[in-house]
């Protein structure tokens, strides 16, 4: 196929304009760009559109998740004989939480309650679709300018009344290594479901309080991660404020290695953290 340039996308997408390149990798290009309509808009160039793409477009268009980036429109065009797929999102402005965790360190003890507030109830909204996002994890997540947090990236998202795209037999699942739970790393696919995420919550509330990864830290490469999310027991966390420890035994708990010592639900975690979050002490400027 022929290189796929500036020009082509512009004249095959209507309406765009000052169209800049963001990010590459495999097959999808990623551009800013401003659209006569919806004003600034990321668009997805996807150059070999495969079926788990029009899942995440479908996931999109047909749930109304909070705290997530607006699809507002998808297409094909032709390219030198090849069906190009695009996809145009709402444009969230921001830096993503592992940059933000680069420059600050250890994150304050508010933010980071505002952080999981938010994962909860996107969880709960994705519980709700009989959805697991399966790749929550800093660099999916976007601090925006007002403090609020989004969460990117439906592409490895499963739909729990749908058939799995990943072979029962495969040894490893779709996943990121340190941030999933061993049941998905594993392809445990009857075992996958909201408490997956809630894993993957606990993981970067850890993280963003420690200053450092509970499994990563240390470990030689992607196999040893794996093998330290599933035997190791992270160091206790230290949070200034947590006066009873409340939070802390909230995000171990989320860390557990087995779902079903996990909470039993998305809204139950929410419950949950609601109370445990009245135990700690904001007066401490942390």
């Amino acid at each position: 196929m022929k290189p796929l340039d500036l020009d082509t996308i512009q004249r095959n997408i209507k309406s765009i304009r000052d169209l800049k390149p963001l990010a590459q990798g495999g097959q999808k290009i990623v551009f800013r760009a401003s659209h006569d309509d919806y004003g600034e808009v990321v668009i997805k160039v996807i150059l070999e559109p495969n079926e788990r793409i029009q899942r995440e477009i479908d996931i999109a268009i047909s749930s109304d998740i909070p705290n997530t980036a607006h699809l507002y429109e998808w297409g094909k065009f032709d390219h030198d004989g090849h069906s190009i797929l695009f996809i145009i999102e709402e444009y969230i402005e921001g830096v993503n939480l592992r940059d933000e965790m680069k420059a600050k360190g250890r994150l304050p003890t508010k933010q980071v309650l505002a952080l999981i507030d938010t994962l909860l109830n996107t969880a709960v909204a994705l519980e709700k679709e009989k959805l697991v996002h399966r790749d929550i994890k800093p660099e999916n997540i976007m601090v925006c300018p007002d403090g609020s947090f989004k969460l990117l990236d439906f592409g490895i998202a499963r739909h729990l009344a749908k058939s799995s795209l990943t072979p029962t037999g495969a040894h490893f699942g779709p996943h990121t290594a340190g941030y999933a739970a061993p049941e998905q790393f594993r392809n445990l696919k009857k075992e996958i479901d909201i408490r997956t995420d809630l894993f993957a919550i606990g993981v970067v509330a850890y993280e963003a309080l420690a200053g450092r990864h509970p499994f990563s830290e240390g470990s030689r490469d992607h196999l040893d991660t794996l093998r330290r999310t599933e035997t190791m027991i992270p160091d206790t966390l230290k949070i200034e404020g947590d006066i009873e420890n409340q939070l802390v035994n909230f995000i171990a708990l989320l860390m557990s290695k087995y779902p079903s010592r996990r909470p039993p639900s998305a809204l139950h975690a929410r419950q949950w953290f609601d109370s445990t979050r009245g135990a700690i002490n904001s007066s401490t400027g942390d």
